[in-house]
């Protein structure tokens, strides 16, 4: 069964990594995946929230940098390191590599698992603007498998990782609000 899942997970890889590959992603797919590029996005979305939540946007704020750092260390520091999985890039032969390949851990892709666990927060905090989060939460992650460093699985579990960290904290805010907190 294992055998029959990574064979799998190797397809789809091929799949989305090569066969889909095309300008248009080759392009975009690398700018995509690197953090330092989503910079003034994040700058321009922490001022709109403050602006338009006032004194509410600080547990909201509080909330997403607690579920970044949690779904960070819980995926590069904890996971990674107990599952021990080779990137593609090192080991499918041909990849469609559009980034550096590092030796660090591939399962679960950190990136799928910060963005999605905000997503899940902030979708929860603001609902006005879920499809947004999700959307780039979806974007980030398959630029992943698009640059070559992991494969569709490992944006799964890092999907279901953010999802459950997410959702951990959505239940501590629930229970401050119910003990006296306010909800965001």
């Amino acid at each position: 069964m294992l055998t029959f899942l990574a064979d799998l997970d190797t397809a789809l890889f091929r799949f989305i990594n090569i066969t889909l590959a095309n300008p248009v992603t080759d392009a975009v797919m690398p700018f995509v995946t690197h953090r330092e590029h989503w910079l003034l996005a994040v700058v321009l979305a922490v001022g709109i929230l403050i602006h338009s939540h006032k004194l509410k946007s600080v547990p909201i704020l509080l909330g997403v940098a607690i579920v970044f750092a949690a779904c960070d260390q819980a995926s590069a520091h904890l996971i990674k390191p107990l599952v021990d999985r080779v990137r593609p890039c090192n080991v499918v032969p041909d990849v469609h590599l559009l980034v550096g390949c590092t030796e660090a851990r591939s399962f679960p892709s950190a990136h799928a698992t910060n963005s999605l666990g905000c997503a899940v927060f902030l979708a929860w905090s603001v609902p006005r603007w879920r499809w947004v989060y999700f959307a780039l939460a979806l974007l980030v992650s398959l630029s992943r498998v698009f640059v070559g460093v992991h494969y569709p699985f490992d944006v799964v579990g890092g999907w279901c990782l953010g999802g459950l960290i997410a959702a951990g904290m959505i239940n501590v805010f629930k229970l401050l609000h119910h003990s006296g907190g306010a909800r965001t």
